[in-house]
């Protein structure tokens, strides 16, 4: 029975290798989720997208995958055309709960795939589990002037912790492409 899923760009993949740092720790280990539109957000495409860092603003709460836009139409920006995999794990004693995150999990050995799932658009399937109410959308433009303003502000103070991601030149571009107003105030604030 397949109760994990793993999402990634990256094809043909039949053992999942334990390379993430587990948080706070230094272990070694694969990330999952019970959650498939959670999984989708991994779909990351750097080529698509400009930047080899995911840039995910998603999370679970109550078996509801969420995600909040920091930009207008983020969530068609970063997703709509890109393709990827699903890769589906059974269920194991190796697999923990990750320690205050609903929904996602974590192994440390590396983890058999039972079943593969090819996503033409990951955009257009986050719209279909959407319809479906298992996945919510806080769409930028639907956010009050407040909440905007807030998102923005917070993404000015990311930029200043970075230092402006010196010594970064595709994540500089990145965030002076997707996050222009932020950029703009983090260099009126430094």
């Amino acid at each position: 029975m397949i109760n994990y899923y793993h999402g990634t760009c990256t094809s043909g993949i039949t053992q999942l290798e334990a390379r993430s740092l587990l948080h706070n720790t230094g272990e070694k280990v694969v990330y999952l989720t019970d959650n498939i539109p959670y999984a989708l957000l991994y779909l990351w495409d750097e080529e698509h997208n400009g930047c080899s860092s995911k840039h995910v603003t998603g999370w679970t709460k109550n078996d509801t995958a969420y995600y909040e836009e920091q930009f207008p139409d983020q969530l068609k920006y970063f997703y709509q055309g890109v393709s990827g995999y699903l890769y589906c794990i059974s269920d194991s004693a190796d697999i923990k709960a990750v320690e205050n995150r609903a929904n996602m999990f974590y192994c440390t050995m590396d983890a058999t795939v039972a079943k593969t799932i090819y996503i033409p658009d990951v955009y257009e399937e986050l719209l279909k589990y959407e319809a479906e109410g298992k996945f919510v959308v806080l769409r930028y433009n639907e956010q009050s002037a407040e909440r905007q303003n807030e998102l923005i502000d917070f993404m000015a103070k990311g930029i200043i912790n970075a230092k402006f991601y010196a010594g970064n030149e595709q994540k500089q571009a990145f965030m002076k492409k997707y996050f222009p107003k932020s950029w703009e105030k983090a260099e009126m604030l430094k």
